[in-house]
């Protein structure tokens, strides 16, 4: 099963090709007017290869204006690279045969190599991370729409985080372009106000 998704990952990941000066890794907030006020927390959804299954590992929520860190825990040596990107519930890739032509015109996969700016001649990447929308942790893609997104590259250990600029109430979904069966949600919530202190006399 290992080798299977290792041969899979890597044929997928040709469309996702990046060259080596869009592999530098950075933590980005978000730094525009408008922005959720930070809370200090982080948060963390990694790409993990369990019992020989790839799967996204992260909370069930995140609160407005937490840092959101993506982290890949698995060797792209062996399963290849991977996105994190968001797209509207719609959007993934329900079925097997889905999935399985996710990469064909007007499908999220292939959309998803689009936001980041993918050249087919050169089979590279320009873009990474992909924004949309509000700075941060904010937009959901469509095939018709961008999104934001996050390319893992070929290195080891990479990640990125950016805050979480999405409404209180709603519910991200997100998936790996490049192992589309890879799929998961996370609901935002407004922050917690501590309650002002009760004057004494």
């Amino acid at each position: 099963m290992h080798s299977k998704l290792s041969r899979r990952a890597r044929l997928r990941a040709l469309a996702l090709a990046v060259p080596a000066a869009a592999l530098t890794l950075a933590v980005a907030g978000s730094g525009v007017a408008g922005a959720a006020t930070p809370t200090g927390t982080t948060d963390v959804i990694s790409m993990e290869l369990t019992q020989g299954k790839l799967k996204f590992v992260g909370p069930s929520s995140v609160t407005v204006g937490d840092q959101l860190e993506i982290v890949n825990k698995t060797n792209p040596k062996q399963v290849g690279p991977h996105t994190f990107s968001l797209v509207t519930k719609g959007s993934l890739p329900k079925t097997p045969k889905a999935r399985k032509g996710c990469f064909a015109p007007k499908h999220i996969c292939l959309s998803i190599a689009t936001w980041h700016g993918f050249n087919p001649k050169t089979e590279q990447i320009t873009k990474n991370p992909a924004k949309a929308g509000p700075a941060g942790w904010s937009t959901m893609g469509t095939t018709s729409k961008k999104g934001d997104s996050w390319f893992s590259g070929e290195k080891k250990g990479g990640h990125f985080a950016q805050e979480v600029t999405a409404e209180a109430g709603a519910t991200l979904y997100y998936m790996c372009a490049v192992h589309p069966w890879m799929q998961g949600k996370v609901d935002v919530v407004a922050p917690v106000v501590p309650p002002l202190p009760v004057p004494t006399s």
